[in-house]
Order: structure tokens, then C-alpha cells, then sequence
């Protein structure tokens, strides 16, 4: 198996039918797709090569992934959200990339929302992944994403601790995909400041004292650091600490 795509599925059946359809008709890898299913009324598919993973309970974002990164077996593993649609040759494109830059353990796709263009992001200046390819070997021996953070930061948390096993990030400007996040309620509904500041502190709290060190694996490995990024002003102050 060469790819394994992952997501998480909460009450868009629409959305998740949107996506399945655009992976099986840009996908030219051999590939299949695990689903942490935590709807209501669960999904129904009869693709064979899509694996429904039933959450009851509910086990939340992190956890729920994880729990379908567990399950993958495909070479390399690209995850997603289930209000994303990706676009032609977005898989080729990841995967040759990362084959021809083996100091690079983290991918990020570009993707576009609204009227913003298509883009990555980044925190501390370093790129992260929104949505991201990563060898499965690595994945697993990393954790996938860190369950301390179970809703805002995992996949910041994925990119620091590719950073912390030496591995580089980089963007892959011509593997793209569309997120329909202005159309995302999930995400009003989650949006509680509070919480996302309480993950931040804890963010920066955990990885900040290997902030130097992922800085010289991210320049060894070509990554271009960012002026503008995401990093709220203060968590630089537990970064130095």
C-alpha cells in the first residue's frame, strides 16, 4: 500500500461525501482511507478501500485521529479534514517530493479557503502542517499527534516533535486541496478562547525549551522561517524560558 489518506468525520456527511469523491478521482497512488467516524447518526460508504472507525464515545480530535493513524498501512500517510477536497495530482506531487528530500520528515499541502490564496502556515517562524504527509514509519515511532493537546496544537505538536527526531518541514506548493472552512459550524462551536489559550501556554510551555534545536534541524533542512505567522506575542515568553 503507498498511501494511506486519514480523517476524522463529525456530522457533515455532505462534506465527507464531497471528499471521498475528489480523493477517488485526483488519487493515482494505490491507496485507502481510514475514517475516525464521531457522528451521530455514524457514515455509511461501500468503498473497500475506505475503513470506518466508529467512535462511541466521542474521543475527540486527537485521539481520534490517532487512533486512525494506528490503523494505516500505507507507505506514506496524508490526513485531512473531512471538509477539505483535494485536488489533481495533489499525491504524486507529495510523495515525489518527499522521496527526493529524504532530511524532510513533514510535508504541508497547500490549501486554500475563502478568497485567500493557496498557503501554509507556520508557528515560531517554522512551517507546520494543516494537512500534511508523513512517512508512516516515522509517524509511529514520533506518536502521531500529542493527545495532551486534544483539540487546538496537535498539529503543531506533530511538526515539533518531527523537528525534535531531526527530521526537516517543507512546503509542497504544487500538492493542493480546497477547505471549506467558512462554511465549518465545528469550529464555531469549538472556538472558545479560553481553552485555545490554555493550549497555547501549554504549547509553548512543553516545546519551547527545544525551540533552538528545532531551529538548526529546520535551517539543515532548507525550512524558511516566516515573519509573519501564527505565534501569539506572548508564547514567545515561554518559548525563552
Amino acid at each position: 500500500m503507498k498511501l494511506s489518506i486519514v480523517t476524522g468525520a463529525l456530522d457533515r456527511p455532505q462534506s465527507f461525501a464531497r471528499l471521498l469523491a475528489s480523493v477517488a478521482n485526483h488519487t493515482r497512488s494505490e491507496w485507502e482511507m481510514i475514517v475516525a467516524d464521531a457522528s451521530e447518526i455514524p457514515l455509511e460508504c461501500h468503498d473497500p478501500r475506505v475503513q470506518l472507525i466508529r467512535e462511541k464515545p466521542r474521543l475527540g480530535c486527537a485521539k481520534g485521529f490517532n487512533a486512525a493513524f494506528r490503523a494505516a498501512r500505507g507507505e506514506w500517510v496524508i490526513w485531512l479534514n473531512d471538509d477539505a477536497e483535494v485536488l489533481p495530482d495533489y499525491d504524486i506531487n507529495a510523495i515525489r517530493f518527499m522521496e527526493s528530500h529524504p532530511k524532510i520528515g513533514l510535508g504541508a499541502l497547500h490549501y486554500r479557503e475563502g478568497a485567500r490564496g493557496f498557503h501554509v502556515n507556520a508557528y515560531f517562524k517554522m512551517i507546520y502542517a494543516n494537512f500534511g504527509i508523513i512517512r508512516r514509519e516515522l509517524g509511529d515511532k514520533i506518536g502521531w499527534f500529542d493527545e495532551q493537546f486534544p483539540m487546538y496544537g496537535s498539529d503543531n505538536a506533530l511538526a515539533f516533535r518531527v523537528l525534535i527526531a531531526g527530521k526537516g518541514i517543507a512546503e509542497i506548493p504544487n500538492a493542493r486541496l480546497i477547505h471549506y472552512s467558512i462554511d465549518d459550524h465545528h469550529r464555531e462551536k469549538n472556538n472558545h478562547f479560553r481553552d485555545r489559550v490554555k493550549d497555547c501556554e501549554r504549547l509553548a510551555s512543553k516545546y519551547g525549551p527545544y525551540l533552538v534545536k528545532m531551529n538548526i534541524v529546520y535551517a539543515d533542512a532548507g525550512g524558511i522561517f516566516y515573519e509573519n505567522d501564527q505565534t501569539p506575542d506572548w508564547a514567545w515568553t515561554f518559548a525563552r524560558a
